[in-house]
């Protein structure tokens, strides 16, 4: 069976890792997609560059870049990529992000090959153009499946389709492995606290994400700056670490700087290896409008990290209140303080919740449960494609 994985971009962000987090166990599972039951060739086509292509094809992998000649979505972007699929010849396409989505669907129209299509985020904040083409062809994928039951909540009440649900998972052992450095013949962290301008003892927030509205960055650096400053922390111990970059950078830099807490505060940047960061942290922050199943949670849980997780809702289907961690409403900058301060000061709660958190994340999310349930979706349609 030959299947082409369609995405957006392989820059650094959720679906992206996702993707390569499941071409890994592909690879590694000999058991799971054996010779003798289920003979799969896989490449993957995508159409913005970014630090992920060259996992992949370390991963042993095929990948194609398709842009078009003066701009990315082009006449000439279609031929070539139209041209690539009869070449490749596929049984079905698997594809993530939105655009990956549209085009992959007029693809499958005009091929009469099944696809299948990755929601990662909550319909309801793409906008009404998007929302309007998701509304146009969303009949035609042979399987839609959101990563979480939030994702798949928000798509059914706002296109009317039914989904499946396939939770992101991870290889925990595996990330927190790749955390370490070899150093003549020790092993040692590579990224520490003094790294970032730290001393040993101070108590490290962290978060990891593209720094876009969305994610409400301006809200985490606001409730960590009443922390600081509060009257009851005078050790001022605190450090915040921000790993990330995007078209928020600036801003927040400014914000910082404004309220004068810019020595506290260490912004990491975009980075490749952000998974190196999680160990220097005692706490990982995430202030979203709004996550699908954020694989920077995955990781962070991978480390046994208490959680601070804004939600909309007050059912989380990761952080359970007091056990993972705490959930905060969105955009309440005193109640994300509050709780910032509780697991900063309860030193018996971040313990518990670290071995809770250990435990969830290779008991539940793990890169192998997501691979099978996807076996069993590409077995389904192996044999539909008209090639």
């Amino acid at each position: 069976m030959k299947i082409v994985y369609l995405i957006t971009s392989l820059k650094i962000g959720g679906a992206e890792s996702c993707l390569v987090s499941l071409l890994s166990e592909l690879k590694r599972s000999k058991e799971t997609f054996s010779e003798e039951t289920f003979n799969v060739n896989v490449c993957v086509i995508y159409f913005h560059y970014g630090p992920n292509v060259k996992k992949i094809e370390d991963l042993g992998f095929k990948t194609y870049k398709i842009s078009g000649f003066i701009k990315t979505y082009d006449p000439i972007f279609f031929f070539r990529l139209f041209r690539l699929i009869q070449t490749l010849k596929p049984n079905l396409i698997h594809s993530s992000l939105w655009s990956a989505n549209i085009i992959g669907r007029l693809l499958s129209k005009l091929f009469k090959i099944p696809i299948v299509c990755d929601l990662h985020n909550d319909i309801s904040f793409n906008g009404f153009f998007r929302n309007f083409l998701e509304k146009k062809t969303y009949k035609i994928p042979a399987e839609l499946i959101a990563v979480s039951n939030s994702v798949k909540k928000s798509f059914e009440k706002t296109i009317g389709r039914k989904t499946l649900v396939i939770q992101n998972g991870i290889d925990a052992d595996c990330l927190v492995e790749k955390s370490k450095e070899t150093f003549n013949g020790g092993i040692q962290d590579k990224i520490s606290k003094s790294y970032l301008g730290f001393n040993a003892n101070d108590f490290v927030i962290g978060s990891i994400g593209r720094l876009e509205p969305i994610k409400s960055y301006h809200i985490l650096i606001k409730s960590f700056e009443k922390l600081v400053h509060s009257e009851t922390n005078k050790s001022n111990n605190i450090k915040l670490c921000i790993v990330g970059n995007g078209s928020e950078e600036n801003n927040l830099k400014k914000l910082v700087k404004q309220l004068n807490i810019s020595e506290k505060v260490y912004f990491a940047g975009n980075r490749p290896d952000a998974y190196k960061f999680y160990k220097t942290f005692d706490l990982f922050a995430l202030s979203s409008q709004t996550e699908g199943l954020s694989m920077s949670l995955l990781e962070a849980l991978s480390f046994g990290l208490p959680i601070v997780i804004t939600h909309k809702e007050k059912f989380h289907e990761v952080i359970e209140n007091n056990v993972n961690g705490l959930l905060v409403p969105i955009n309440d900058i005193f109640k994300l303080n509050q709780a910032l301060e509780t697991i900063y000061k309860n030193h018996s709660l971040r313990a518990k919740i670290s071995k809770n958190n250990y435990k969830l994340v290779r008991n539940k999310f793990t890169i192998r449960n997501n691979l099978l349930s996807y076996k069993k979706l590409y077995k389904k349609h192996q044999n539909i494609s008209h090639w």
